[in-house]
């Protein structure tokens, strides 16, 4: 039996979820839906980047929790393009928060671990010093500090290298690039840890439903466990289709530099891995692997059951 949220009054308890077609955005709307009424917000119906555009929606909407899964995250793009950055990811999300304030409801935003500069040995924690070095980290960082400045009982998650169902991501892109070249380079100097979606929304919905009715807040690093390179995240997903039986042109990935990558603009930090201890102490969880997560995600993906198939007869 499903139950549902319910606040004093008896009515369900209403979630807004904006950025509700975007790969997190999706798991948001499907884990929420057994705590109350979800509400989802595309970009068709409110541009995020038009102040005017957030308060007619949100000012007519009666909602006692909001999650901002919306974002502009095209980093190189957001180089070029300053304002536009900062409006979507710094002033919607201070907008958001003051009308959220204003209805009582809480505000979760979702962040990035671009707000780090990557010069740290080891995985960075939420009390380590932001200092991010592109305009989308910085743009991101702004954002946080309109949302936790407006309310402190506000939350922020920092995600890192998200994948998962919906739009193709960076593993269905590498499998892409081996299908059709014999070479493939990736930097084995930049480090991180990947990030299901599905498990972002699991652990987001576990801070947002909180602890005897009570949300958490503040900062939390959400991403599966274990660190890895660029490189050896694309060659894991390599191997996972080989064993697949996908007929790779390329089947190893060899090291290069993030310096070697010409087509960046913007500046990457090296090392942007999260620690995910602060979650596993406040909600006793903890998530699991990245080669897990995206074992089983691939293993659903429509290309590899489509070679699985093939191989079968």
């Amino acid at each position: 039996m499903i139950t549902t949220e319910a606040d004093m009054s008896g009515r369900p308890m209403r979630t807004v979820v904006i950025g509700s077609n975007g790969r997190l955005g999706c798991e948001l709307l499907a884990a929420f839906r057994d705590h109350g009424e979800v509400i989802g917000l595309a970009r068709a119906d409110m541009d995020l980047s038009d102040p005017e555009s957030i308060n007619r929606v949100l000012g007519g909407l009666e909602y006692d929790r909001v999650l901002i899964s919306a974002a502009l995250t095209a980093v190189d793009y957001c180089e070029s393009n300053s304002d536009e950055a900062y409006a979507v990811n710094a002033e919607a999300p201070r907008i958001i928060a003051e009308i959220s304030k204003k209805k009582g409801a809480h505000v979760t935003y979702v962040s990035t671990d671009f707000v780090f500069d990557g010069t740290q040995t080891g995985p960075y924690s939420e009390y380590d010093q932001a200092n991010p070095i592109s305009v989308y980290g910085a743009s991101k960082l702004r954002g946080e500090e309109h949302v936790m400045n407006t309310d402190r009982a506000n939350l922020v998650v920092r995600v890192s290298w998200v994948f998962g169902p919906g739009r193709p991501a960076f593993p269905e892109w590498i499998i892409g690039q081996a299908l059709e070249k014999s070479d493939l380079f990736l930097p084995g100097d930049k480090i991180a840890s990947p990030s299901s979606s599905r498990d972002l929304a699991r652990m987001i919905k576990l801070l947002v439903t909180g602890r005897e009715g009570e949300p958490a807040s503040d900062i939390f690093h959400l991403c599966n466990t274990g660190i890895c390179t660029w490189r050896d995240w694309g060659q894991f997903c390599l191997e996972e289709a080989i064993e697949a039986g996908v007929p790779l042109k390329a089947r190893e990935i060899k090291p290069n530099l993030v310096s070697d990558v010409a087509a960046f603009i913007a500046k990457r930090p090296l090392n942007s891995a999260l620690a995910t201890s602060k979650y596993e102490a406040w909600t006793g969880v903890k998530p699991p692997s990245w080669q897990e997560s995206l074992s089983s995600h691939l293993y659903k993906s429509p290309l590899l059951n489509e070679s699985r198939e093939l191989a079968c007869g």
